[in-house]
Formats: structure tokens, C-alpha cells, sequence
């Protein structure tokens, strides 16, 4: 096995292994290829079944990539890409943040990765120690890293689009959980601090009315998943383009979506730019 997913994982554990930011197709951890997965999923997922079939083309018995399918709360992704890669190892060694393992993304970043010894347990626990982790990091943090199910860059893999290889540039042991908790209060975050929301509520986002007036309007559920989750593989335009619809009738500005849609994967291309574009016409139309 890898060395990285011996840090990460324990045995019998699956993951998803993926060629490119859109992957969904769980697997044991002996099926990772170096050569053809780019990707993984941080966190232990469910290789038995999808446990939240929420589209009708789900299938229980099909196992996926989700938030709802993460089995284990072991792993956060810390990701920086606003600086340059030598600010961002002194942003982390300055700071004096325990982590477990750092691969070079063969792009413009590192993936940093803390390994729990002692996973969280629940998703509301984990969401409240990735805000209180990113929180002391301040706005250099990629925020659309925060959910368990996120996929993170292979080592040793070969980036064609960047003809660079990932590699593991750091790997250490798991961190253990008071050497964490002490590590956050050292930097001024208090034990106890909830920042978790009701994840099975539809998030809330801001339309604006004249100059200053505000309303709160909720999006569709599948539409929150997907700007949290992503998509399956081969859904990925259908679930793109009925996003973009909903956000739009809703008010979002097509830049604000633009950059949103972006983060899920790292990158749009000029087909996921036509989609979106061919969303906001249809919506602008239907509110003309």
C-alpha cells in the first residue's frame, strides 16, 4: 500500500480513487494506481452501499463518494492557494501546525493533511474542528476543502495538465488529539466554540433588492449538495446546469456562481463555462 494511505487509513478502509476532480467510484485501498488516479477521498467511505440515495439514478447497493458516506471523521484537508508555495510552508511552520502528511499538487499548491489518532465522532464534531483549524489559519484557506468527502491530490501521479508529478513532500503520524486541542488554544481557539449548522437543512444565501436590502431565499438541497459535494461521474453537466438554474432564479450573480463552481473541482472548463452561461440566459429569460 501507499505510504500516505497507511498514514491515512487503517486496513479494510475504501476511499475513492479518481482521474479527475469529478470521480465518485469508491474502492479498496489495494485498488489505487499510481499511474491512473490523480485523486482520493480523505476520509474512509462506505464500500458497501450509498447511504443517502438522493437522486432517482442513486442506487443503494452502489457506493459513492459523499459526505453522507463517510464512514470514519479521521482526516482534514488544509489547502492554501493565494500564496506562493514557499509562503505557504512558512505560513505552517511559522504557526507551528501538527499535520500528518504534505503533497506537492504539482500545481500552485500543497495539500496538507491532519490525521486524527482518535477520529471525531460525528459530522458535527468534524465541521466544528475544521472551522476552528481554518479560523487560526485565517483567509489564505481554501474554504470548499471543509467536507470529509473531498477529494485530495495522489502522489506520485503525473498532473498531465501541469506535466508535473504530485509528489509526497512530508509524512508524519497521525496527530494526536490533545497535541491538536492544545496547538488551537495556543493560537486562541477555545474548546467548545459550535460552528456547525443543521446539514440537513437547505443552506441559506443573500439576494439583493435595491442597494441594501436583503432577503434570505433557500436553495434546493441537490443544489447545496453539489456546490459541497460535486457530482458523479458522468452527471456532472446535468447536475452543473440545474445548480446554475436554481442559484440564478435566486438571484446569484453569474461571476459569484462562477467562482463558486470553481472551487468544487479547482477549475472550470469552457464546456462547464458554456453551461453555466446557457443556465443564467435561461433564467434571465424566464424573469424578463
Amino acid at each position: 500500500m501507499n505510504p500516505l494511505f497507511q498514514v491515512l487509513f487503517d486496513p479494510g478502509e475504501h476511499s475513492c480513487f479518481a482521474d479527475n476532480p469529478k470521480g465518485t467510484r469508491v474502492f479498496p485501498l489495494d485498488h489505487y494506481n499510481k499511474q491512473r488516479h490523480g485523486f482520493f477521498s480523505i476520509n474512509p467511505l462506505d464500500g458497501t452501499r450509498d447511504r443517502d440515495p438522493v437522486e432517482a439514478y442513486h442506487h443503494p447497493l452502489k457506493p459513492r463518494r459523499a459526505d453522507a458516506n463517510v464512514t470514519v471523521f479521521r482526516n482534514i484537508l488544509v489547502e492554501m492557494d493565494k500564496d506562493t508555495l514557499a509562503d505557504q510552508l512558512a505560513i505552517v511552520n511559522d504557526r507551528g501546525m501538527p499535520y500528518s502528511s504534505c503533497v506537492f499538487s504539482g500545481g500552485k499548491s500543497y495539500h496538507f493533511i491532519l490525521c486524527l489518532a482518535t477520529p471525531l465522532e460525528s459530522r458535527a464534531a468534524y465541521d466544528d474542528m475544521v472551522m476552528r483549524i481554518y479560523r487560526v489559519l485565517g483567509d489564505r484557506i481554501d474554504p470548499s476543502c471543509k467536507n470529509p468527502s473531498r477529494l485530495s491530490r495522489s502522489p506520485d501521479h503525473l498532473r498531465a495538465d501541469k506535466m508535473k508529478f504530485q509528489s509526497l513532500k512530508d509524512l508524519r503520524e497521525r496527530v494526536e488529539n490533545s497535541v491538536l486541542e492544545n496547538w488551537l488554544q495556543e493560537q486562541g481557539s477555545l474548546s467548545g466554540e459550535s460552528f456547525s449548522k443543521d446539514w440537513s437543512k437547505p443552506i441559506e444565501t443573500a439576494k439583493h433588492i435595491g442597494s441594501d436590502e436583503m432577503i434570505h431565499v433557500p436553495l434546493y438541497r441537490t443544489t447545496w449538495e453539489f456546490l459541497d459535494e460535486g457530482a458523479p461521474e458522468g452527471e456532472w453537466n446535468l447536475r452543473l446546469f440545474k445548480a446554475a438554474c436554481d442559484v440564478f432564479q435566486k438571484g446569484w450573480a453569474l461571476d459569484d456562481f462562477m467562482t463558486k463552481a470553481a472551487a468544487i473541482t479547482g477549475h472550470l472548463d469552457q464546456n462547464d463555462q458554456a453551461t453555466i452561461r446557457s443556465a443564467y440566459r435561461r433564467m434571465q429569460r424566464g424573469t424578463a
